[in-house]
């Protein structure tokens, strides 16, 4: 036994240092496996023709080209990440199967167009070795501006805004991410300038690296052979994202500063309070997302998170004169619980929000699918069988690439909730939410329940769902299936949710607690308040 693990050892070491590369021929399998997959089943792939003149043939050709000039795998992954991204879809993304990851040692993200230090790790950065604040801005790494490495970064986000994209870009300027970028490595030089002060400083840092690399770097080094043969692929991360304000996003946490006088409702879950002013009580409630969940699997977690935003709002309805609800950095959720979570603010009888979905014989089998599994005797399987029949009508009667505008569950209309809020609304909205983040505000906004203040939310305006891995270079791809709207007809794919009252956030909002922030949406609550 000791012989034969020793040779497995030194066979292991053996291996040439160098990956094993894929060939041209798999490359192309892979790039045209993609792009049929798209041509089939891309929901918005005629929109993004019409409208932003993306052509899946003549982005073929023009990758096949550059594909042929891959000297690596590496190479070759990331030319597939760009691939997607040319889409300008933030729904629709390709991540490479890999944990590999590099940071400075602190985050970063773009405020008020710099890009300013967020999180900073002190097991990886002491304070003597990096004296630098949260708000300092990054000026440039070695010899690129930090404009230069956004423009360099931005091509791999594809992104519904081009506002939205150039964020997710800079979380990344500090902090690589293998599954979507290339991973840095060695020392930089950093420039920062200071809060308040003109002058230039540099350090130098060293680029921490962690995870697995795979086969996306061609040079391995010989001591880290045995410990990658043993690599675990059921650890593996697919949908890594940058970490940024770790304590608001996707959160019920608030990164407002709540004030001292507020009459606290709850901080968990969610966060939810009211506090006074000139014309009565302004209450505040965070809504982070439309996918509840617990850890007890006895719980229904929709429901039991349906039945805490209604408490909260029957308290926030008896004590105060107008809502801020925000909804800045939502990540979207189910369609059917986000509809549940409207009826706590709509005043009448309102239709879902309107899909198109497509005309294809997969959609049929799923919805279908879906309408067997559901009691016939039920509102829902009724709602189903309408989708599923429109689906099918379309498909098989015309050419069309997507049905007429539906609800996900067919025509069904939702009702006030027994309890509701009817009092004035301001939704806050940032260029961070996304999927159920531009539907809600789209949906108060359209329903005239809400006035909309920030900036325009990410425009990710359709289902996703996530493929199968590519044959050939296993990246793993999810997809947009639909097309949905705004209550006025607009597709909220690339436009996303406008604000009513415009604002973006300063560099002293970051640092310190979003106190003007605050201050400037609660004069407009007490504007709508007559």
């Amino acid at each position: 036994m000791k012989t034969l693990v020793t040779c497995l050892i030194l066979a292991v070491l053996s291996f040439n240092t160098n990956a094993r590369e894929l060939t041209f021929d798999q490359k192309i399998a892979d790039m045209q496996e993609l792009s049929a997959i798209i041509k089939a089943g891309y929901g918005p792939l005629q929109y993004k023709k019409e409208t932003q003149n993306i052509d899946i043939d003549k982005l073929l050709d023009k990758y096949k080209a550059l594909i042929k000039a891959t000297k690596n795998n590496s190479e070759f992954y990331y030319l597939m990440i760009q691939f997607v991204a040319e889409f300008n879809d933030s729904h629709f993304g390709a991540r490479i199967p890999t944990t590999h990851n590099s940071t400075l040692g602190f985050t970063t993200d773009l405020i008020d167009g710099k890009v300013l230090i967020d999180q900073i790790d002190e097991k990886k950065l002491k304070a003597e070795d990096f004296n630098f604040k949260k708000g300092d801005e990054i000026i440039a790494i070695d010899d690129k501006t930090t404009e230069q490495i956004l423009e360099e970064l931005i091509p791999y986000m594809g992104q519904g805004t081009k506002l939205t994209a150039k964020r997710k870009a800079a979380m990344l300027v500090s902090a690589r991410h293998g599954s979507i970028v290339p991973v840095k490595t060695g020392e930089s030089i950093i420039s920062i300038k200071r809060f308040g002060s003109e002058v230039i400083e540099k350090v130098k840092l060293k680029w921490h690296v962690d995870g697995k690399a795979l086969d996306e770097f061609v040079e391995t080094k010989r001591n880290h052979l045995f410990h990658e043969a043993q690599l675990n692929f059921d650890n593996i991360s697919l949908i890594t994202e940058p970490a940024f304000e770790k304590s608001f996003r996707c959160s019920g946490d608030t990164r407002i500063n709540i004030p001292e006088d507020a009459t606290i409702i709850m901080k968990k879950p969610f966060v939810a309070y009211y506090y006074p002013t000139e014309k009565g009580n302004i209450g505040y409630l965070r809504i982070p997302h439309y996918s509840p969940s617990e850890q007890d699997p006895r719980v229904n977690a929709a429901d039991l998170r349906f039945s805490q935003y209604e408490y909260a709002v029957s308290e926030l309805e008896k004590n105060t004169k107008g809502l801020i609800i925000d909804q800045d950095h939502n990540c979207g959720g189910s369609v059917l619980y986000l509809h549940r979570i409207l009826t706590l603010f709509a005043k009448k009888t309102f239709a879902q929000t309107q899909f198109e979905l497509l005309a294809t014989k997969e959609n049929y089998l799923q919805f279908d699918s879906w309408k067997k599994s559901l009691n016939e005797y039920t509102l829902e399987h009724q709602s189903i069988e309408e989708v599923a029949e429109l689906v099918y009508k379309t498909w098989m009667e015309t050419t069309d690439f997507l049905t007429t505008k539906i609800g996900i569950f067919g025509d069904y209309t939702f009702r006030p909730n027994h309890i509701t809020y009817t009092k004035p609304i301001i939704v806050l909205i940032d260029e961070l939410s996304g999927s159920g983040g531009d539907a809600f505000p789209a949906m108060m906004q359209g329903l005239g329940r809400a006035k909309l203040l920030g900036t325009r939310t990410m425009g990710a305006g359709g289902h996703v769902i996530s493929l199968p891995p590519l044959a050939n270079s296993q990246l793993k791809v999810r997809m947009t299936k639909s097309l949905f709207y705004h209550p006025n007809n607009i597709a909220i794919e690339n436009n996303g949710a406008s604000p009513d009252i415009k604002y973006t956030h300063t560099r002293a909002d970051f640092m310190y607690g979003y106190k003007e922030y605050q201050k400037f949406y609660t004069e407009k609550i007490l504007e709508e308040i007559k």
